[in-house]
């Protein structure tokens, strides 16, 4: 479907009706041998799960902005009632909780992916990385360590951050519950 096609209710339901048919695919692909054999791949995948997701976001905010306009016109109705205020503000709060949560994961996935950009595959016979042979013998892996991060990172922290920060982090026990969020707007 390209942009200047009629678009419709059956359209857009069947499109949703695929996107977890996709995702179902893409988990069975994934699962199992030969499955991935590619950092690169799995770099690729999270970098689209990531677009996946804020997309989905924006999606639930469409969803909520059409109901919205629907009933600030007037034209819904309830089957066991006659106002569909409290039904479609229910609605609407939990379509901004999802429209939250798909960013969040989206930007989960993005991060899983950064992580990933300077990983590569080692083929049969490679050598390995000198911070690998020194990490054989516990007594060098520091010193392994910090020779590998010397030539990726050459200046000390010190330099880099001028003034950290002193106050000590409030351990978990001590730390307020999270709280509910607040309703987008009420009705």
């Amino acid at each position: 479907m390209n942009d200047h096609e009629p678009r419709t209710n059956e359209d857009i339901e069947r499109l949703a009706g695929e996107l977890h048919e996709r995702v179902r695919a893409l988990n069975h692909l994934t699962q199992d041998s030969p499955g991935l054999s590619e950092p690169a791949a799995a770099y690729t995948v999270l970098g689209n799960l990531a677009q996946t997701s804020f997309r989905l976001a924006q999606t639930a905010e469409q969803i909520d902005a059409f109901l919205t306009r629907e009933l600030d016109a007037g034209r819904l109705g309830h089957d066991r009632s006659g106002d569909p205020t409290p039904a479609v503000t229910v609605a609407h709060n939990a379509l901004g909780w999802a429209a939250e949560q798909a960013a969040d994961l989206g930007d989960t996935f993005r991060r899983a992916a950064s992580a990933l950009a300077p990983i590569h595959a080692l083929g049969v016979g490679a050598e390995q990385p000198v911070a690998q042979e020194v990490a054989e013998n516990p007594g060098d892996r520091e010193a392994a360590q910090v020779e590998s991060a010397k030539k990726d990172f050459p200046s000390s922290i010190g330099d880099v951050l001028p003034n950290p920060c002193t106050t000590d982090p409030v351990p978990p026990e001590l730390r307020p519950p999270p709280q509910v969020p607040h309703p987008r707007r009420e009705r």
